[in-house]
């Protein structure tokens, strides 16, 4: 549970990156006991930090589905259900770009209520 009550949130098929430097491309986000979670697609932990040290905000040119965060210092680019189409990195499937951003908006809340 996450300190205000609410069950954990797992984002999957998340593109998660370094500069334009693939880390993950199945990747997860975990938010839980006020601790944000970057994991690979083995669901390694790429990185992590309490909500309240994360900082995010969208990336300019990205239609909003793309998050810059930076967690301990590390700057990533955090895409959210854009992993989910096999053979395009940066592009969600048909129909998926309205999800992307949902789910995009949904974390950036996370991070920004945190």
């Amino acid at each position: 549970m996450v300190p205000n009550g609410e069950p954990e949130r797992v984002f999957d098929e998340v593109h998660i990156g370094k500069g334009i430097r693939p880390v993950a491309r199945h990747g997860f986000v975990t938010v839980a006991d006020g601790v944000l979670r970057l994991l690979g697609s083995d669901r390694h932990v790429i990185d992590s930090a309490p909500l309240a040290d994360v900082r995010a905000a969208r990336v300019r040119f990205s239609g909003g589905k793309t998050l810059t965060m930076t967690i301990n210092g590390t700057r990533y680019n955090v895409s959210p259900k854009w992993g989910e189409r096999p053979g395009l990195v940066l592009r969600p499937g048909p129909g998926e770009p309205a999800r992307a951003e949902r789910a995009t908006g949904e974390l950036l809340r996370l991070v920004e209520t945190g």
